[in-house]
């Protein structure tokens, strides 16, 4: 299997050096290593021409992460095509393993990996013995994959441990991924994975996702926003598939992910908001337990403000980084 590495980058001069050498690192070469300036207005340009006889530099205006992911992919050659976020960085085993995986899985429409998650601007040190610690392999069912991710979605938050084949991205089509919703556009394309089949997932941390104050302070509702709006336009598809357990589900998960939203609206002082969400998600399903949920959080939201509970918190700096459940880009 050839492999082609993609890598949109938009002013990382801090870090892009980093990210290449990880895939210059590989115990299996890729095939192409394809990377794609969005416009940067800082020195990357100049730190990805020292790199030009190992990788090809395309550059463009400033259009987002999903045009640039999108057009990446167009120009790919390889069977696999493995992500790379611009500050990331992955084990020198990533792409043995990830090909391993897709050869000993033929069925699976995308491959992810376990990660560690690293603080500020340095670079990520691996213990020598990490490619060798036991490891879990589940080949997840697209029922499974759909709740696993939308629950736990900081185990799958990244392309940049996650690698998909060529024909996958075929199937979905010239744009996998959704320009409308750039920059959750990674969570849009997951969330179309279950619509095709099953994922593998191994649990060996082989990719490094780095962490800032900028990305941790994040406000989560122009996220969550855009989670929502992918929903919304996932809503067909699954109306239209012939698993009604799979469309009863993302029903569910709809519901919940409106649940979500509208307690950080409540955090925020967006009360009609809130309740806005709670009224929508009342109509996403019909299941017993979620309506209850929804009908209990709605109740809450009228009763004074100090008999109120405690709703999410707006950052992101305040959640754990496994308990977060945006799926959005950083």
């Amino acid at each position: 299997m050839k492999v082609s590495v993609v890598i949109p980058t938009y002013n990382s001069a801090e870090f892009i050096k980093t990210t290449l050498d990880s895939v210059l690192n590989q115990t299996l070469p890729p095939y192409e290593i394809l990377v794609l300036d969005d416009g940067s207005t800082d020195d990357t340009i100049s730190i990805l021409n020292a790199y030009k006889s190992r990788i090809t530099l395309y550059q463009q205006q400033n259009r987002g992460v999903a045009a640039a992911r999108n057009a990446l992919c167009a120009l790919t050659q390889g069977d696999i095509i493995a992500f790379l976020d611009h500050d990331d960085i992955w084990h020198p085993n990533y792409l043995e393993v990830q090909c391993s995986l897709l050869n000993r899985y033929p069925s699976a429409v995308a491959s992810f990996t376990g990660h560690v998650n690293f603080f500020g601007y340095g670079s990520y040190h691996w213990a020598d013995s990490l490619s060798n610690k036991s490891s879990h392999i589940e080949l997840m069912n697209p029922l499974s994959f759909l709740e696993q991710y939308n629950k736990n979605t900081g185990y799958f938050a990244s392309m940049s441990y996650c690698c998909i084949p060529k024909k996958t991205l075929i199937w979905i089509g010239l744009e996998p991924f959704c320009v409308s919703v750039s920059g959750a556009d990674d969570f849009y394309l997951f969330n179309v994975l279950p619509l095709i089949g099953s994922v593998v997932f191994i649990t060996m941390p082989l990719a490094a996702y780095r962490i800032t104050d900028a990305a941790q302070s994040d406000n989560r509702i122009k996220s969550l926003t855009l989670a929502l709006h992918s929903f919304e336009l996932l809503q067909r598809r699954y109306q239209e598939v012939h698993d009604k357990n799979l469309y009863k589900l993302f029903k569910m998960v709809f519901a919940s992910k409106r649940r979500h939203y509208a307690k950080i609206l409540m955090t925020a002082g967006m009360f009609a908001g809130a309740r806005m969400q709670l009224l929508s998600s009342l109509k996403n399903t019909c299941n017993p337990v979620s309506v209850v949920k929804s009908l209990l959080l709605l109740s809450l939201s009228y009763l004074p403000a100090q008999l109120q509970p405690s709703w999410l918190p707006i950052n992101r700096g305040s959640i754990p980084c496994e308990q977060q459940s945006t799926g959005v880009e950083k």
